[in-house]
């Protein structure tokens, strides 16, 4: 099997006979975060390109599509704060929501993400920098886009 076959699987699975498709949001997390414990801040660009990676196999094409799949798979409540410049709000953030003030962002993953959504749609590269977040103790996710 190649790579496009198995994304198309990852993103078609098969329906589980038992269990649904939810998860509990703190195995999320820990599986989320593993790479930061064995490799440190490191990890944070590999995580914003595995975002940017599953946004374009998504290929979202408008913002009602990416606002709805954040908020239909529970990843957050997504809005436009400003268009110029593009500032994308994420409110109870599925990744930091209720942890602790570290000095940092968390949400490279999510960063990525919507750099990626933003590409689909625009057609333009970009970056997404996170500005606030529960690591610098904000109560939401915010994200500044910059097209380059």
């Amino acid at each position: 099997m190649n790579w496009a076959e198995f994304e198309k699987a990852l993103l078609n699975p098969s329906p589980r006979n038992i269990l649904d498709n939810e998860i509990n949001i703190s195995l999320f997390r820990l599986v989320r975060f593993v790479p930061m414990k064995y490799m440190g801040r490191g990890s944070d660009s590999m995580m914003y390109r595995a975002g940017k990676d599953l946004a374009k196999m998504l290929n979202l094409k408008t913002v009602d599509e990416v606002i709805d799949f954040c908020k239909d798979n529970k990843i957050g409540i997504v809005s436009i704060v400003s268009e110029d410049p593009l500032i994308i709000r994420v409110d109870d953030c599925i990744t930091c929501k209720g942890l602790p003030k570290i000095g940092q962002p968390y949400c490279y993953f999510e960063g990525g993400f919507i750099a990626g959504c933003v590409e689909n749609i625009f057609g333009k590269k970009c970056q997404a920098k996170e500005t606030h977040c529960a690591g610098l103790g904000h109560d939401f996710c915010q994200f500044e886009i910059k097209f380059l």
